[in-house]
């Protein structure tokens, strides 16, 4: 799946794309290894064993990781109110999804973690070493991505034609949404952003992929949102309120 999502966009791009990649091309594959191969390898393993709200919750370590990384690796300021409007944005996550009633496996939760950590660092990497727009670095990132995607799936799985051959119209219809809104649409506008700011300060906004979720299940698929889900949702937004400032804390006044 992974392979026909960045092969059509590693396409779609080059037909559209204008213009060299600027971006060095050691540092494209290794971005792409850790924000296409090894994470998407690793998360979609763990789905298999966990329930979607699990490692929904469980991804949310990306956004810590990634504020941390950029402070190690990138020389960005640990700021203290982006640090707790962050962690309230996650308490608002965790509100909206809940904690499990029981106990997780282990070794899935352990793969959907080390996959927001690698995306994560895929992330902050792109930060560093990008020298392209939007557009041009999902190209690029798409170009090497689909290469490993292809070498992947020969080594590590097995019917794949099958597979392709028995998909139905619904399951051919929902790949090509993921690929153009999930994947596309997404990646040119969040590779925009990481060039316009700080990995601390696009990085809480991913966390608005869970009330987005939620709402999108109650208007397509019918399903109710609660009470608690809704005040998670305002505490998620007000963390993010806190992280650009728009609610002030002493806290940030002190800093």
């Amino acid at each position: 799946m992974m392979l026909m999502i960045y092969g059509f966009i590693a396409l779609a791009t080059s037909l559209a794309g204008r213009g060299p990649i600027r971006t060095p091309w050691r540092h494209v594959v290794m971005i792409a290894a850790f924000s296409v191969t090894i994470q998407g390898a690793l998360a979609l393993w763990g789905l298999r064993h966990l329930d979607a709200a699990v490692a929904n919750l469980v991804l949310q370590i990306q956004v810590p990781a990634a504020v941390f990384m950029g402070w190690l690796l990138a020389g960005e300021i640990l700021d203290a109110r982006k640090l707790v409007g962050t962690l309230v944005a996650i308490l608002g996550v965790v509100i909206v999804i809940g904690l499990p009633s029981e106990r997780p496996p282990f070794l899935p939760t352990l793969a959907v973690a080390a996959s927001g950590v690698f995306w994560a660092l895929g992330q902050v990497l792109t930060r560093i070493h990008g020298r392209d727009d939007g557009l041009t670095m999902l190209r690029a990132n798409a170009l090497a991505g689909a290469p490993q995607l292809l070498f992947a799936t020969v080594l590590l799985e097995r019917d794949q034609l099958a597979s392709v051959l028995t998909a139905t119209p619904l399951q051919w219809a929902a790949i090509a949404f993921v690929a153009v809104f999930g994947f596309f649409l997404a990646y040119q506008a969040w590779f925009s952003l990481l060039r316009r700011v700080r990995v601390d300060e696009a990085m809480p906004f991913i966390l608005l992929m869970t009330p987005v979720g939620l709402i999108t299940a109650a208007l397509i698929l019918g399903e109710h949102i609660t009470t608690v889900q809704m005040v998670g949702g305002v505490v998620l937004l007000l963390g993010l309120a806190i992280v650009y400032d728009v609610v002030r804390l002493p806290l940030a006044r002190r800093a």
